[in-house]
């Protein structure tokens, strides 16, 4: 069979939804499928298609951007000549350009159309209405609509429709939880090794993702400035990086945080689950719907952490659980965040209780192995467009 995969961006490109394309690129490959990724990305060789981990990949460079997601002409002609090559089309959505193309050019398509919805867009507010108009269209081409969480489905303003009700399943994003339980002697010394500047004997926050406006990294900088004051042992390390970095190591410089925060860039695969193990929590303080899952949760939980998440109504507060895996508390709220940090760092035993459960939910309900069968039961057997 050929899968077309239709996303912003691919790996190299870090993200959330990223993530999980390349996960049923590479694991549809593995699968005896042939696969292609189409996508936006700087990284464009004139008439070349990029070769990563056997995916073919056709980049197209944006000539712009609306929001965050990129636009591009060719990017439609592109669309065009690679939907006539497959036999199944996933696009992730959102992603204007795909939603576009699709309407353009599947008029009379007999391609298996199915799509990844990954969230409600939030940005630009003025453009939210006809956007989600459009989206409508697109899900009547669309066979089957595949949302991660049962709150997404019930939440999203996009999906309230009884006709994409009746189309949409539910298939939960995972991750190899058996890659974070165990780890290469050599990854241990070089995480710890990153990690030497923060004070040895101090309870460890951990926090991964990219440093943008819906991630809510002030909040949590916040929460561990007033941690200080109250002369808690408390030191965090953030890895990733965005277009906030600059103001978020200005935040540190400015309230005297240098000494328990270390900002850290990307790492190899096996350092950066390294790195999980050597943290007392990991928490994801987003602020916005944007964020509509948190796979970096996942992550975390199979790593055996105890979380602390906000309650957005999206699927963070479905991955984690309050008072279970950890604790949800209000977004925008450095306080709680705050008092969250300092009752796990205050009770090793409730740590432990919600560590232990943290991961018998990963290996539950969150693994890569049956997001994969899930998706490859939906391209054989996907509805036609």
């Amino acid at each position: 069979m050929k899968i077309l995969f239709v996303n912003k961006a691919y790996f190299p490109h870090l993200g959330g939804m990223e993530t999980v394309v390349r996960q049923l690129a590479t694991g549809m490959l593995k699968r005896g499928h042939e696969v292609k990724v189409l996508c936006f990305g700087d990284r464009v060789a004139k008439g070349k298609t990029e070769v990563i981990d056997g995916v073919e990949v056709r980049r197209v460079r944006p000539i712009g951007h609306i929001g965050s997601a990129p636009v591009g002409f060719r990017f439609l002609t592109e669309f065009l000549r690679l939907s006539k090559w497959a036999d199944v089309i996933n696009l992730h959505s959102p992603n204007p350009m795909g939603e576009a193309a699709l309407l353009l050019f599947s008029n009379k398509s007999s391609k298996k159309i199915i799509c990844t919805y990954q969230g409600d867009a939030q940005r630009p507010k003025f453009l939210l209405p006809a956007y989600d108009l459009m989206l409508r269209r697109f899900f009547r081409r669309c066979g089957v609509v595949a949302v991660s969480s049962p709150p997404l489905s019930e939440n999203s303003r996009v999906l309230k429709a009884a006709f994409i009700k009746e189309k949409t399943h539910v298939i939960p994003l995972g991750v190899r939880t058996k890659d974070y339980e165990n780890h290469q002697a050599s990854d241990l010394k070089e995480a710890r090794s990153l990690l030497a500047p923060l004070p040895s004997r101090s309870f460890k926050v951990m926090y991964a993702g990219r440093m943008v406006y819906y991630k809510g990294i002030e909040v949590l900088l916040e929460a561990l400035s007033r941690l200080r004051v109250q002369k808690y042992q408390i030191s965090a390390f953030l890895i990733g990086s965005g277009p906030l970095e600059n103001d978020i190591k200005a935040f540190i410089a400015e309230n005297a945080l240098k000494s328990d925060v270390l900002i850290l860039p990307h790492q190899t695969e096996g350092v950066y689950r390294a790195l999980f193990s050597m943290a007392g929590c990991f928490v994801l303080p987003s602020t916005h719907r944007t964020e509509a899952y948190g796979i970096v949760l996942a992550e975390a939980m199979a790593s055996g952490l105890p979380l602390v998440s906000t309650e957005l109504e999206t699927g963070t507060s479905w991955l984690n659980r309050h008072g279970e895996t950890g604790i949800v508390v209000p977004p925008g709220d450095p306080d709680a965040l705050a008092r969250a940090i300092a009752r796990l760092a205050d009770n090793e035993e409730e740590r432990r209780r919600m560590a232990a459960a943290s991961r018998a939910r990963a290996r539950n309900f969150f693994e890569e192995e049956t997001m994969l069968e899930a998706y490859g039961e939906m391209f054989n057997e996907g509805a036609l467009c």
